[in-house]
């Protein structure tokens, strides 16, 4: 019987295989403190984080796999990346010229070096990551299929070719396909959808509750999950009846983890403090400095100074959690990624990614 570690590990290479970065780092980063001996496992952890765009935490699992396989040369190569992504470029240097000591005819090191020759400034190296031109000197996550798939290869290539203008017709205009089983729960018609003994936070008519309803399965099809968490909360919070609650808790599962990718808007600190409880579960990606850092076996805790990251205004105090290993230091500035929590009439993160503000 293959150990349970094995199994995640090959579940999480083929998740990055398939590009499904944020999948590989829900996989393993609850295994952390489990395989700190394994430099495949921080490998793969690291190299899914520079996918996200989390580089603070890249760096430390990359070290890590560097500490446990010095001499693993992809692994140099990507640690040259987020040394190239703090305009460290002389460390970047020097990690392309070992690499090329080992392997004179290293691609990823020749064009690392040839691109900082063209744009070693800050401009330039902004650029290159931003435009994504950076991946270009990293390895390539590979290619996966799976054995159940390779006999139809052949014939997917067919169809692939066969129906690409249709598809392209079909889909140009939508991001993913719609999700049917989202449709398919609806409110029951011609039912009351107000409770009339409640007294809630959010008084509702039956009018403002069906479309409540309604949008949220509409911001559910379009990924707009912070959106419609919000108006689910709503929702909970409210004087609508069991029944109609009870189908709003069927959509929670369609809510998705973001990552720094893919979350690319916040509410504010400002905005949550006025009403905690209608944020309870979006995610949020705020900007400050860390205070109180503690460091266990299963966690990593702190207090995030909002908005005090450039050490002027302070916006509000947050403690913060991490099951995650991770490299914090209170002397910098973090952007936290986060769930908000409820504790009491208080709020808390419950941390999914940090990077470092600066690098």
């Amino acid at each position: 019987m293959k150990p349970k570690g094995a199994s995640i590990l090959k579940k999480a290479e083929r998740a990055y295989k398939n590009r499904e970065f944020a999948e590989t780092i829900r996989l393993l980063e609850p295994q952390v403190f489990i395989y700190r001996q394994n430099p495949k496992f921080y490998y793969l952890l690291g190299m899914a984080c520079i996918r996200t765009g989390d580089f603070a935490g890249a760096y430390s699992y990359l070290k890590r796999a560097e500490q446990l396989d010095p001499q693993n040369l992809e692994v140099k190569v990507a640690v040259a990346v987020i040394h190239l992504k703090r305009y460290e470029t002389e460390q970047s240097i020097r990690y392309w010229l070992e690499v090329l000591d080992e392997d004179p005819h290293n691609s990823f090191a020749r064009k690392g070096l040839e691109l900082l020759k063209k744009r070693a400034d800050p401009e330039g190296i902004e650029e290159l990551f931003d435009s994504g031109k950076v991946f270009r000197i990293l390895p390539s996550p590979g290619f996966y299929l799976p054995k159940t798939g390779k006999w139809v290869l052949g014939i997917l290539v067919l169809l692939i070719a066969g129906g690409l203008a249709y598809r392209y017709g079909a889909t140009h205009f939508k991001r993913e396909a719609p999700r049917p089983e989202i449709l398919s729960i609806q409110l029951d018609k011609g039912t009351t959808l107000v409770d009339p003994a409640s007294r809630s936070r959010y008084m509702l008519t039956q009018k403002e509750i069906s479309e409540s309803f309604q949008r949220i399965k509409e911001l559910l099809q379009e990924y707009r999950d912070t959106e419609a968490r919000i108006e689910m909360n709503r929702l909970l919070l409210s004087n609508a009846t069991r029944d109609v609650k009870e189908k709003v808790r069927a959509l929670l599962p369609y809510l998705r983890e973001p990552t720094f990718l893919t979350l690319k808007t916040s509410v504010s600190y400002q905005e949550v403090m006025k009403d905690p409880a209608l944020y309870e579960g979006c995610y949020v990606r705020w900007k400050g400095r860390v205070t109180n850092l503690r460091i266990s076996e299963k966690e990593i805790t702190f207090d995030l100074l909002v908005g005090y990251q450039d050490q002027r205004i302070l916006e509000g105090i947050v403690p913060v959690t991490l099951r995650f290993s991770a490299k914090v230091d209170p002397s910098f500035a973090y952007e936290v990624l986060g769930e908000i929590l409820l504790k009491g009439n208080s709020i808390q993160l419950r941390g999914v990614s940090l990077h470092e503000l600066g690098i």
